[in-house]
């Protein structure tokens, strides 16, 4: 899912429209989505090749949620120690803080790589994330959010990871939406394995369009990583739908 909430939480998650199917006070959503790169915090998550994504979300009225959600992958392409599939497994609790405008998420998520070779050694792709995040509706048309990610072991077992980002979502006209974010990522390193910690910058822009049930975004993004490919400037194209 990997997200902000709304448009920084997860992922998250490629921007579906959620359909819901309401039973009482549960509703019942699923996704997919196809995208020419899955980025991640500004990392293509598939070598800058596409990847098909979706997910089942379950929410109660009370602001309980839980869901799942799966992307291709491509990691380490050509070695031993490939992944090509991500699954994520989540749930949380959300709600308005009165009449101020302002309401919360707490997200815990783990993301898993069920068919990553760890006999190949590089650590244990596995890991948790609990991201509590903040949004406040300026108005009708302009929404802020704020979020902040912890992780007691960080992807490939590589020590504490810490992340905060956040965005302005923009409400336009004839159904298109504009959003800008910017988040940093700091990871300690894992002092027994010997990977050195890192921390990073990175940001995007991007319009959306809303037409019947789908979804059309189109975003930049780009890093102040100047070391590998996969984290330089991109623009991407993603498609959702949901039922």
């Amino acid at each position: 899912m990997k997200t902000l909430q709304k448009t920084l939480v997860a992922g998250a998650l490629l921007s579906a429209l959620p359909l819901a199917h309401a039973e009482g006070p549960h509703e019942f959503s699923a996704n997919v989505a196809v995208t020419t790169d899955y980025i991640f915090r500004g990392i293509s998550q598939t070598s800058e090749d596409p990847a098909l994504s979706g997910g089942f979300d379950y929410a109660h009225e009370s602001g309980f949620y839980a869901g799942f959600w799966a992307s291709s992958i491509e990691f380490n392409a050509g070695t031993s120690n490939t992944a090509s599939l991500e699954t994520d497994y989540y749930g949380g609790y959300g709600g308005d803080l009165g009449d101020t405008g302002l309401s919360y998420d707490l997200l815990a998520i783990y993301y898993a790589y069920p068919n990553q070779n760890e006999d190949a050694g590089g650590g244990d792709y596995d890991y948790f994330e609990f991201i509590p995040s903040l949004s406040y509706s300026v108005n009708d048309m302009v929404s802020l959010g704020l979020t902040y990610a912890y992780s007691p072991d960080f992807f490939g077992e590589d020590g504490t990871g810490n992340y905060i980002g956040g965005g302005v979502d923009l409400a336009l006209s004839q159904g298109f939406g504009a959003s800008f974010q910017v988040g940093y990522q700091d990871v300690e390193g894992d002092k027994t394995t010997g990977p050195a910690g890192f921390s990073y910058t990175h940001w995007s822009a991007g319009i959306s369009k809303e037409i019947g049930n789908f979804g059309f975004d189109l975003t930049y993004h780009d890093t102040d990583i100047d070391n590998t490919p996969i984290a330089d400037s991109r623009v991407v194209f993603t498609v959702s739908s949901s039922w």
